[in-house]
């Protein structure tokens, strides 16, 4: 990964109000090992984060965000100029729904191998302790990069190379709700396109039919597991995936069986596509719960250690674990 530019604003909520006000950085911050550190972490955090949201910059938005996005790029405005205007159309924006309070706002222009990027999220700060130099304990604030109320993350290569591909732009839900989630795509001039979990629904169903034509349970539980293990890995390193990968990924009779099976019948699935790891475990897990029981176990369990009799509507647990056989054997 390699920074091109990096700037770090504050929203400050004003005491005693749902008001914020904006206190800008004066000019970006030279990249250092320290902060590719610190962004190598907040990609990661943004990686992992569940149900995210795919969209693309609406040319009919008010927001000026995709223009001088442009601009910036053909080296028209600079990068501090972009980033402080995007912070105060952020703050009127955000002040519409009074619902997050104050932070640091961090924008970064990087490239990791052949992909650009341009990213926005918001942080806030955390008190800890520390020991200092004569042993004694002192507080200290420091930046939560696990957290991120709203972020935002645009694949520039992807916009310049494929503009009407739809799904250029992610970003996070916002835990306030609806309303700002709404606020912040006015905010960026965006709109959604999809989102992770659909995607993962999709995919999974699509999966699980297509497994069922394998010749045996076996094969099935196989296509399961390296569907999951392929979008995991794809997932953690935060690239999308397409179809043809996966395809070639899964197929030893032919580069296009998976692709194949999926176009000759009615699946809406995205390309290219980023599913939520969450729903994907049912790929490779089966989980219930009722009242006073809550029951998980790896689908290559099926048929051998854990046998299900639909007639008897029955589950028979096969050598049961020695914790709880040590548990249900100390009530007898």
């Amino acid at each position: 990964m390699a920074i091109q530019q990096i700037i770090v604003h504050q929203l400050e909520q004003v005491p005693g109000s749902d008001s914020l006000t904006a206190i800008p950085a004066g000019h970006s911050l030279p990249p250092t090992p320290a902060l590719e550190a610190m962004l190598d972490d907040l990609l990661q955090t943004y990686n992992k984060k569940q149900d995210k949201q795919y969209g693309q910059f609406n040319p009919e938005a008010e927001s000026p965000f995709p223009t001088e996005l442009g601009e910036y790029l053909e080296e028209k405005i600079d990068f501090t100029a972009l980033t402080q205007n995007t912070l105060n159309q952020l703050l009127e924006k955000l002040d519409q729904v009074g619902a997050l309070g104050g932070g640091y706002l961090l924008f970064a222009d990087y490239q990791q191998g052949l992909t650009r990027y341009f990213m926005l999220c918001m942080l806030t700060s955390n008190m800890s302790v520390t020991v200092t130099e004569d042993l004694s304990i002192q507080d200290v604030a420091y930046l939560d990069t696990a957290k991120m109320p709203l972020a935002c993350r645009i694949n520039i290569t992807e916009w310049q190379g494929h503009e009407n591909s739809g799904r250029y732009l992610s970003f996070l839900r916002p835990r306030g709700g609806r309303r700002l989630s709404d606020v912040f795509q006015d905010a960026l001039g965006c709109n959604e396109t999809s989102n992770s979990k659909e995607e993962a629904d999709t995919l999974v169903s699509a999966v699980k039919d297509y497994a069922k034509e394998a010749p045996s349970l076996e094969n099935h539980k196989e296509v399961s597991r390296q569907v999951y293990d392929f979008c995991q890995t794809k997932i953690d390193e935060g690239d999308a995936l397409t179809l043809d990968e996966l395809t070639g990924y899964l197929s030893d009779a032919g580069s296009d069986d998976f692709a194949r099976f999926v176009n000759t019948r009615d699946y809406d699935m995205s390309q290219p596509m980023a599913p939520e790891k969450r729903t994907l475990t049912k790929l490779v897990k089966y989980t219930g719960r009722s009242k006073g029981l809550n029951i998980a176990f790896d689908a290559e369990l099926l048929g051998t250690q854990v046998v299900y009799n639909k007639d008897l509507n029955q589950l028979v647990i096969k050598e049961v674990p020695d914790k709880l056989k040590e548990q249900l054997e100390g009530n007898h």
